[in-house]
């Protein structure tokens, strides 16, 4: 009854409300009220795209989404960031990071997750701390060079080769890749020889395609034989709606996997310390070879765990990102702090032109609402 007459009030009112449908969540982002002052403040402001309406100041009391590009009523602001509006008398609250002055902007939502699907997870117990569609099939992107790294390590540990061993890059580790395939530069070359820790770096820090072929080929003789492999690995490990077509993660409409997946498979990983050693690389020299004369300089693609990114997290201490245009932004991530230790997920996130105007890379920016949820609720 509450919610029916609050969308009444809302339909009657300057804010023309629009009701979404709910979205289900493994725990609730916040549940208590908070303590807060109002300052009085007075005009009007437009929604965004995602302007969530609250009874409090607190995302625990959310009532409904609005239509963007709606003027609203604002009255006050409170001292835990959020604008107190009007609604034919009544207060209702929105976050301070949901109402602009200008169109078309997307609000900072904060009852769900800006992408296809979230999930955070205790990587001591298990325990799923929050979830977003994690079920939800969706194409990995480059993230699947996590299955691709931990069959190579697992590999080594068995003993069928080394970090020490030498690999000729083949014509056919290269031919099914096409030329945006992300790569180191140079590229790698037919007949360059390279050994595995190399191969290894070139594909977690630099996100290279190419040493992910070539890994391939070295641990299974071919890439289809790999591919096997790793679907054969996801299976055992309980993956489920997942089906892996190539070790890099280039876009193939039939490769897919979910966010639940994409964590049990980083879980097993990260019991691996030479994984860890690869997975948490920031930069790398790959030395000159036989047909490169010049080292080459490589930089990990995780804006967290870059120290002059404005996402810079210096708790994470590992992670692979991925990107395609179907996939969207993807992004796996494992952060410690405190004796803590959270791993996680971002699929199909996108770049959104924010409430401020500032363009705002929401895999990492929920990447890091993600890991602050985990601690908090470890």
């Amino acid at each position: 009854m509450l919610l029916t007459s609050i969308k009444r009030i809302l339909k009657n009112s300057a804010i023309c409300a629009t009701v979404i449908s709910t979205v289900v969540f493994s725990t609730t982002i916040s549940s208590q009220a908070a303590a807060y002052s109002v300052t009085p403040e007075t005009g009007v402001l437009l929604s965004c795209v995602g302007t969530e309406v609250f009874s409090d100041a607190n995302p625990g009391t959310y009532v409904t989404t609005v239509k963007a590009n709606t003027p609203v009523n604002v009255i006050g602001r409170t001292s835990n960031g959020f604008w107190q509006v009007d609604v034919n008398g009544t207060p209702y609250y929105i976050s301070q990071q949901a109402l602009s002055t200008m169109p078309n902007k997307t609000a900072y939502r904060l009852t769900s997750f800006d992408a296809g699907a979230v999930l955070v997870a205790n990587a001591s117990n298990g325990k799923l701390i929050y979830s977003q569609g994690a079920m939800d099939k969706l194409e990995p992107a480059s993230t699947t060079k996590i299955m691709t790294a931990l069959l190579t390590v697992e590999a080594i540990e068995a003993g069928r080769i080394s970090l020490d061993t030498p690999v000729m890059v083949s014509n056919s580790a290269l031919a099914t890749l096409p030329s945006d395939a992300s790569h180191v530069s140079p590229r790698l070359s037919p007949g360059e020889i390279m050994n595995v820790d190399q191969l290894l770096t070139a594909m977690m820090v630099s996100s290279d395609c190419q040493a992910s072929n070539v890994l391939a080929e070295l641990v299974a003789g071919s890439v289809p034989n790999f591919v096997a492999m790793m679907n054969a690995r996801a299976a055992q490990l309980g993956c489920v709606n997942t089906n892996f077509t190539n070790p890099s993660g280039y876009p193939d409409v039939n490769m897919y996997t979910n966010a639940y997946s994409l964590y049990i498979i980083t879980l097993n990983a990260i019991s691996h310390p030479l994984f860890n050693q690869y997975f948490g690389k920031t930069t790398a020299v790959l030395p000159a070879t036989n047909t490169c004369p010049t080292p080459r300089v490589i930089s990990n693609t995780d804006s967290l765990m870059d120290v002059n990114s404005v996402y810079y997290n210096p708790s994470v201490i590992g992670g692979k990102t991925g990107s395609a245009n179907r996939a969207g932004q993807c992004l796996v991530s494992v952060a410690s702090s405190e004796g803590k230790t959270v791993i996680s997920v971002v699929l199909g996130a996108k770049t959104r032109t924010m409430f401020d105007g500032n363009r705002v890379a929401m895999r990492y920016a929920e990447s890091n609402r993600l890991i602050n949820l985990g601690f908090e609720n470890y």
